[in-house]
């Protein structure tokens, strides 16, 4: 085969693909924004059920979302000490979609003022990250995260901060930790606290500690 031709039907399969994911992409859109109204116009029927951790300093709830018989939406809120957590999973037809996780983290942080002062200023940390599901692929995985500083009155909100494409490795937890949710369905919580996490304790601390030091 000729290399002009090979080049050809490289770029045409790469074009092909990026059309796929571009289709794909927007069906998650329109399935999410009609999720996201059925849930705000308080039409799905909801289960719910709190849990503590023995032992751990942890207590959570999560809320199962159906229209009809059929799961459309999990929420899955947990706090741990000084950080809170909220994962939600998008469904149809029971895959998984989207999954969207926030957490915000609150410290106090001596800033340095003018003339040599410090002044103790209250920090919230908010990360976000979005993995976008076919089937069981993943096919796109985005993160943000923001801070906003009690000594200053305008405050940063999400829509404002640009989304980045990161490595899709903690992807494979999400849809670990849904497999899990599933099999909780209507049923009393036992292990709830045994439920993988989609952001570790450590990576938590790592953000922290990288901003506290460049402030």
């Amino acid at each position: 085969m000729k290399p002009t031709i090979t080049l050809l039907l490289c770029l045409s399969s790469y074009i092909c693909i990026g059309q796929t994911i571009k289709e794909d992409l927007s069906d998650i859109k329109n399935k999410y924004q009609l999720i996201r109204e059925l849930v705000e116009t308080n039409t799905l029927r909801q289960y719910h059920t709190n849990y503590p951790c023995k032992n751990l300093p942890e207590k959570g709830n999560l809320t199962f979302y159906y229209n009809g018989n059929e799961l459309k939406y999990i929420m899955h809120t947990y706090t741990q000490e000084h950080i809170k957590y909220r994962n939600e999973f998008y469904i149809w037809d029971d895959q998984l979609f989207f999954q969207y996780t926030t957490y915000k983290i609150w410290y106090k942080h001596l800033e340095k003022q003018r003339y040599g002062k410090y002044n103790l200023v209250d920090v919230t940390l908010t990360l976000e990250k979005r993995f976008y599901f076919k089937g069981r692929n993943i096919i796109k995985c985005q993160f943000k995260n923001f801070e906003n500083r009690s000594n200053k009155p305008k405050k940063i909100k999400t829509n404002h901060v640009k989304n980045i494409s990161i490595g899709c490795d903690q992807a494979q937890n999400s849809l670990k930790e849904f497999d899990d949710l599933m099999c909780f369905q209507e049923n009393t919580i036992k292990d709830a606290c045994n439920l993988p996490r989609s952001i570790s304790n450590t990576e938590s601390l790592d953000i922290i500690y990288n901003n506290t030091t460049h402030n």
